[in-house]
């Protein structure tokens, strides 16, 4: 394998602008941070010739770059989002959003029902000669696939739209009114679209695109909804909604179209009045519908359809119980969450319309998964295994229904993991034992896809507490049903489901190089392809360094570019061997590079954040040191934007598992972020953000385990961070770890703690409120690695919570919660603060109103920041407390 590093006299070289003399300039203020840009969506021409991307602002209106990557020509478009291509390159378009202007100054009117919000338009411009067209009030567009059509919508009343094609040759538009959805054929040679002419007419017309000429499919009183093209040829299935006063909710007829264009539509249809398979039943919009490729087969979905009832008695009279009971499989609160899906979940068929028959596949309360042929069906069935009281590992067992005959193999017993199926439905990939395993479809075979490759396929870094480790990673499936690749913890291998063993087609264990297939053309539906050059991202776990590599399929390949930086995103263009890909790191801000496949000549094609030279500006370092039972861990160390080796700096340790992989990120300014690490180095702190392992049953210990040798191996640098001035911070797993740490450890001065929790056994015996699960399946065999209740073993519960181990603090903490946090509930904060509060030990908490787990609002989000950076520099740098610190704020001087 060669290794070569492409560095073009235009392409920047990040490590020397890392070296740049920065101490004579200015550090950031607030003010200064509204300026910074982002790089959005970056897309690229099918011929190569031309590239797009979008420059976000923290605060201002972004725009749209157009350029042509063979001359200057090119165009800024303030606003523009959503950019595409024609596939002929000749046409790009675009959504202009509103100013941030036109904005604030709607939202700064009185309520009138006269005022209109300011809306967007859309561009149109010729990449051939530069001409733009704007066109007003429009939500949506696409281009139809040979570039003769433009399509776009515009608002209309009472929730429909303004269809309008547009020629792009002669400029002449075909508008459709009251139009509620639109869907075209994967050729897009022909549209259909949904018109509700009244609130009793609706249609489903037809234009042929080629032709232009339009045609009524379906009309009358019935709601036409869910319609699907089969993905070759031009088979159509649709539903006609039909109402009944005396029952609940709507049944559909199913409808198909064979081929629209005929001048016999012959439809074809399911109506549940007369098949006896249906009796009792009915077909459900929300359901879904889905027609096979060959247009032969159809998939929906039924439920039984029931009576409505008279309310009895007065509402006032009805009691508002839920009741609780041990032995419900799914908690109440997960119920409520998960009740909308409930009520929707039906009984799968599948309609043949070879011989007009229907097939029952699987059951209601299963999980049904269609192959892509229709021909089987996975049936994921936990009922087996539903018991009340579970540490959250879940079972199944996995069969495969043949829809045609209805029979049935169950292929996976008492599984855990999903199957991946391939991508033409001919294989099922599925790990177990530590091992991945193929089930041929026809030949309904199971073989040992992994036996006899000397490495290991499950992720042997996980560390919690769960009976199995998991996969490294799942596979992709390739074109054709090729085979898939599949990852151990460097390298890949290409598994054929005819052939035996594997192609290992990288070599990065070696030099501990982290390889990861990549698609490079999105606009490539049918997958990747054995036959053609694979494409990796691969990361060195030593530096962090990062690059791209290819190989063909034979293992034959060769590293293309790396770099001391975050590379990504390596977008091919779909006719020419151009490509472009983002690059970053900590001193760099993303920007775009052009190349080709061979990564023989690249430059740049942005230039994001220039303003950035004009300010001082930190780097970052690797660390590498042990937790007190031996794992090798990393930490990012960020240097102070002013950073003096002669003076002594405070410095700041963010939390949350392992970080390391971040060293290269570029980390913008935002000043409603509470816990950004730029705005930290600016104001003129280190800022460390070390991994974090764990060992058995101590998520707490586990941390003081890590953090304390990790904060060792800064201090031994001898850059100048002051030992008696570090803090910690996190949020949420890293809030809990964050309060814990600061509570038995003497190492940090301060610490601040977001949505923490801070006492294990209360915490065991509440809810994760937005999912509604039980949080005794996340302290078990989730972050909380706890592994057993805390009947069994009481002991660890009382040493890893905070609370309990509150007599040993010395350390000031601030605590940040919302009262309707949904994932820790915030009276665990509430907890630690009337703990430390009872024993005189300084705390303050921030209780933020209606906000959940991470503030939304930008007044609150502000607020939490400005006071967390006031309560390090209080701490940290000796500033004068503000009296919400130092005295507290009294509830009527709020």
């Amino acid at each position: 394998m060669r290794t070569r590093t492409c560095l073009m006299a235009s392409l920047t070289i990040l490590s020397a602008l890392a070296t740049c003399a920065s101490a004579q300039k200015p550090t950031l203020k607030p003010e200064d941070y509204k300026q910074w840009e982002s790089l959005v969506a970056p897309l690229i021409s099918d011929d190569g010739h031309w590239l797009a991307y979008g420059i976000g602002l923290v605060d201002g209106d972004g725009r749209l770059v157009i350029k042509n990557a063979d001359s200057a020509q090119s165009a800024v478009i303030v606003n523009g989002v959503g950019a595409k291509f024609s596939d002929n390159s000749e046409w790009i378009a675009y959504i202009i959003a509103p100013t941030k202007a036109a904005v604030d100054a709607f939202k700064a009117l009185p309520p009138s029902p006269t005022s209109k919000p300011p809306t967007a338009k859309m561009g149109l411009r010729s990449l051939v000669n530069g001409n733009e067209r704007v066109m007003d009030n429009v939500n949506s567009f696409g281009f139809v696939k040979g570039s003769g059509d433009l399509w776009f919508t515009r608002p209309g009343p009472n929730g429909l739209s303004e269809l309008v094609v547009l020629n792009l040759l002669s400029g002449e538009p075909l508008a459709m009114a009251n139009v509620r959805s639109v869907f075209m054929n994967k050729s897009e040679s022909l549209m259909v679209f949904t018109v509700d002419a009244s609130d009793t007419a609706h249609a489903l017309q037809l234009l042929d695109l080629k032709t232009r000429v339009i045609r009524s499919l379906s009309w009358g009183r019935d709601n036409i909804k869910n319609v699907a093209f089969a993905e070759k040829g031009t088979a159509l299935a649709f539903l006609t909604m039909i109402d009944d006063p005396k029952k609940e909710g709507e049944t559909a007829m199913v409808r198909v179209i064979p081929d629209p264009r005929s001048p016999n539509i012959g439809a074809r249809f399911v109506d549940v009045a007369k098949r006896e398979a249906l009796k009792g039943q009915r077909v459900t919009d929300f359901g879904g519908l889905a027609i096979s490729d060959d247009g032969t087969l159809v998939n929906f979905e039924t439920q039984l359809w029931k009576d409505k009832t008279k309310p009895e008695g007065k509402p006032e009279d009805k009691p508002n119980v839920d009741v609780w009971n041990t032995r419900d499989i799914r908690t109440i609160p997960e119920q409520k969450v998960n009740a909308e899906g409930e009520r929707r979940r039906g009984q799968n068929w599948i309609w043949h319309l070879s011989d007009d028959s229907l097939q029952a596949v699987g059951t209601k309360d299963q999980q049904v998964s269609l192959l892509k042929d229709f021909k089987h069906a996975l049936v994921v069935d936990p009922k087996p295994y539903d018991i009340a009281a579970t540490n959250g590992w879940n079972y199944a067992d996995v069969w495969l229904v043949d829809t045609i005959t209805g029979s049935k193999i169950r292929i996976f017993e008492k599984t855990h993991w999903p199957v991946v199926p391939s991508r033409d439905g001919g294989y099922l990939a599925h790990f177990e034992r530590k091992n991945w395993w193929i089930y041929d479809v026809k030949a309904e075979k199971l073989s040992n896809a992994t036996g006899m490759i000397k490495a290991s396929f499950e992720d042997l870094q996980d560390d919690h507490t769960q009976p199995e480790k998991p996969p490294v990673s799942f596979p992709t499936w390739l074109k054709n049903d090729e085979g898939f690749v599949i990852t151990d913890k460097f390298d890949a291998y290409l598994i054929r489901p005819d052939a035996p063993g594997a192609t290992q087609l990288t070599n990065g264990k070696k030099d501990h190089q982290i390889y990861r297939l990549v698609n490079v053309d999105p606009k490539n539906e049918t997958g990747i392809s054995a036959r053609e050059k694979l494409f990796f991202t691969f990361m060195v776990e030593d530096t962090r360094a990062t690059g791209f590599y290819s190989t063909d399929s034979a293992g034959k390949g060769r590293i293309l570019f790396t770099q001391d930086a975050i590379v990504s995103a390596l977008t091919k263009s779909k006719n020419t061997d151009r490509v472009f890909f983002v690059m970053q790191s900590f001193t760099q801000s993303p920007n775009l590079f052009l190349t080709n496949l061979e990564f023989s000549a690249a430059k740049g094609e942005s230039k994001t954040n220039p303003q950035q030279d004009k300010y001082a500006w930190g780097k970052t370092q690797l660390l590498h040191y042990k937790s007190r039972w031996g794992v090798p861990l990393q930490g990012i160390l960020i240097y102070p934007a002013d950073y003096k080796p002669t003076q002594k700096y405070p410095m700041v340790t963010y939390i949350y598992e392992r970080l390391s992989p971040g060293l290269n990120q570029y980390s913008t300014p935002v000043e409603w972020s509470p816990y950004n690490a730029q705005i930290l180095s600016q104001n003129g702190y280190f800022v460390f953000l070390p991994d974090i392992a764990y060992k058995g049953r101590n998520p707490g210990l586990s941390a003081v385990d890590c953090l304390e040798p990790a904060v060792a191996a800064a201090l031994a640098l001898n850059l100048g961070i002051d030992p008696a001035k570090i803090g910690l911070i996190g949020h949420s797993w890293g809030g809990y770890q964050t309060a814990f740490v600061t509570t038995v450890s003497k190492v940090f001065a301060v610490g601040v703690a977001g949505a923490p929790l801070t006492e294990l056994t209360s915490m065991y015996n509440t809810h994760y409120w937005n999912a509604g699960i039980s949080n005794q399946v996340l302290l078990e065999t989730g972050q909380g690695r706890l592994e057993v209740p805390f009947w069994e073993d009481p002991k660890i519960y009382i040493e890893n919570s905070a609370v309990w181990q509150s007599k040993k603090r010395t350390t000031p903490i601030l605590i940040e919660v919302g009262d309707k946090d949904g994932a820790v509930d915030y009276h665990q904060g509430i907890a630690l603060y009337n703990t430390l509060r009872r024993m005189g030990k300084d705390c303050v908490l921030l209780v933020y109103a209606n906000e959940n787990h991470g503030l939304s609002v930008r007044a609150d989000q502000l607020d939490y920041s400005r006071r967390l950076r006031h309560f390090l520099d209080v701490y940290l740098k000796g500033a004068k407390p503000e009296t919400w610190i130092s005295e507290g704020i009294p509830f009527v001087k709020k």
